[in-house]
């Protein structure tokens, strides 16, 4: 990639996060763009940073994590859940390969990578400079060992799903049949070679490929079971970028120093900190120059707010992710590791569904509650995919007399007079919707969405009667909480368009717990070697469009942009898309710092 490595990180299913659909904002940057003119901005703001004033010796760069809750502290790629985890370790702990224009994999500094789809290969070479903090090598073993935590039968986490699957001999490795994987071989120490059994498009873009290596020397005598506890991931990781974990607080704050073996070279700073900070005291935090920078960006910060700190530019994107209404459809069988669909399930009718897709007014939602920051989503696929994203689909645009009109050809009437439906039979219906805490916006979010619903003559109610924390939030929806029907979540995408990741039938990120014939279908084209056709692939994406419309599991409902405010005394800051050029891509290592302390 271009610019900013972070957005390769978080690709497809393998690093699919929980992302909070209350708060965050959108973010780019004010300045001259230079390169970063690509990147798509609202006005005069970008995403790129270049401030006045000859570099310090030095200087810790200080970030403020804004979360309502205590960040878990599961610092591995392979076995973290929480999209904080993510955000404190993702541009420190990892670096490995550079992106395309399209957000594919390229081979980068520290390793090379190369795709054979003739033999449903793919190999990653380490280089010499490409070290573990500690100044072990990385070799092909550490590559190899993600493969045996994610597949093994012990593994606590979420990403052995439909990619690693196609890892040949996999299936076998899980099942406790065999100790190797017969799919990988190392002909050297420094040489890996993967085999799938189905060469699809989302391997180019990372599908069953792991985006950094684990330091099998520090981890491989801890059973898999007890890793995701164990003192080296949660206090001592190891790392492979730019910097090192020096001190955790639990849940509050971690300190990073320069990792002097980072294959780019040490940084050029001393190190990072960062500090759990509550959306309440964002702003607060800004005014008083406390961070260099605050991720994400509460929804509920005025951009005038913003505009008047002199100390920040704000930097302004498009978002990789979106906000949607998802109905509860089924149960996830852990046993067969697939969703199951319950054909009775309250939220069944597709077309009650639907009009409650229609009911809602997103857009007045984007520009009453996020200043013209986020927008009605008219699909699943995001815009920052332009090249997968239809622009010409409809989706779910306000329209209450249509919601209506199909919930009266479905058989949900008033029967009673009371100015809300029934259901089919004539019996109460009472929609239970989960939804989550943090911010001003989060609330008056949910009542707007909740009196929409009852000018369509919808009794719904908050689940428990409350906005539940982020964290409650998603072991209950995770769990198939029967006092959840619907729920209001996002998905931060990744860099890898292909949905199957969220929605295919062995996905446990398939929260709604729904398939049909359609989807899958959608799916599985998505995911085959036709879909290397470009114009066979584009077809595919409408067809699950189209597929995801018609059965509407879920309803998106906002896409959004982005903004962070970058300190004037961090020199250069470049918070861009990759644009394919084959510039090494901007790096925490190139953060350079013009004073002591945040102007």
């Amino acid at each position: 990639m271009k610019k900013r490595f972070r957005v390769l990180a978080l690709a497809l299913t393998l690093v699919m996060t929980l992302t909070a659909c209350g708060g965050g904002g959108a973010e780019k940057e004010t300045g001259s763009a230079g390169k970063g003119e690509k990147t798509t901005t609202t006005s005069e703001r970008s995403a790129i940073a270049k401030h006045e004033g000859d570099p310090i010796e030095g200087g810790v760069f200080k970030i403020g994590l804004v979360t309502d809750s205590p960040f878990v502290g599961v610092f591995s790629e392979m076995l973290y859940q929480d999209n904080f985890d993510w955000e404190i370790m993702g541009d420190t702990m990892y670096a490995t390969f550079e992106s395309g224009a399209d957000q594919e994999i390229k081979s980068s500094g520290a390793v090379d990578i190369e795709f054979d789809e003739e033999t449903k290969t793919v190999t990653i070479v380490n280089k010499d400079v490409f070290k573990w903090s500690d100044g072990t090598p990385v070799t092909a073993a550490d590559w190899e060992f993600v493969y045996k935590v994610i597949g093994h039968p012990e593994y606590t986490g979420i990403r052995y799903d439909s990619d690693y699957m196609n890892v040949v001999g996999m299936d076998e490795y899980h099942a406790g049949e065999t100790d190797e994987i017969s799919g990988i071989e190392m002909p050297d120490e420094k040489t890996i070679k993967i085999t799938f059994k189905e060469f699809t498009p989302g391997i180019l873009w990372g599908g069953g490929i792991p985006f950094n290596p684990a330091p099998k020397h520090q981890l491989e005598n801890i059973p898999v079971k007890d890793l995701e506890g164990a003192p080296e991931v949660r206090e001592t990781p190891l790392s492979s970028g730019p910097f090192v974990i020096s001190k955790v607080t639990p849940g509050q704050k971690v300190e990073f120093v320069k990792n002097e073996h980072f294959w780019k070279g040490a940084p050029k700073i001393d190190g990072v900190e960062v500090e759990v900070l509550p959306s309440s005291s964002a702003l607060a935090s800004l005014k008083s120059s406390k961070y260099d920078y605050i991720t994400p960006l509460p929804g509920d910060i005025q951009l005038e707010d913003l505009e008047d700190l002199d100390g920040y530019t704000i930097l302004e994107r498009d978002e990789a992710a979106y906000t949607y209404i998802g109905f509860k459809l089924g149960k996830w069988n852990a046993e067969k590791n697939e969703v199951e669909v319950d054909p009775n399930a309250k939220m069944a009718d597709p077309n009650l569904r639907k009009a409650m897709g229609y009911a809602l007014d997103n857009d007045s939602i984007g520009e009453k509650f996020y200043h013209g920051l986020r927008r009605q989503a008219n699909s699943l696929i995001i815009p920052v995919f332009s090249n997968f994203h239809d622009e010409t689909l409809e989706g779910y645009n306000y329209d209450p007399e249509k919601a209506k009109k199909l919930l009266d050809e479905a058989g949900f009437k008033d029967v009673d007079g009371d100015g809300y439906r029934e259901d089919k039979d004539g019996n109460e219906l009472v929609i239970n919707f989960a939804s989550m805490s943090g911010g001003d916006i989060a609330e008056p979010l949910a009542m707007a969405y909740i009196q929409w619903w009852k000018d369509i003559g919808l009794n719904v109610k908050l689940t428990n009667d409350r906005l539940i924390e982020f964290q409650a939030f998603y072991e209950m929806v995770d769990a198939d909480d029967p006092g959840i029907d619907i729920y209001q979540a996002a998905w931060g995408t990744g860099s890898n368009p292909d949905p199957n990741g969220l929605y295919s039938r062995y996905a446990p990120f398939n929260r709604p717990r729904y398939i049909d014939e359609n989807i899958e279908k959608a799916l599985n084209d998505i995911a085959s070697s036709k879909s290397l056709d470009a114009d066979f692939r584009k077809e595919a994406y409408r067809a699950f469009d189209e597929a995801m419309f018609e059965s509407a599991p879920v309803i998106p409902t906002l896409f959004r942009k982005e903004l962070r405010p970058i300190n004037k005394r961090v020199k250069f800051y470049d918070w861009s898309y990759p644009d394919g050029s084959d510039e090494p891509g901007f790096r925490f290592s190139d953060i350079e710092l013009t004073a002591d302390k945040p102007m």
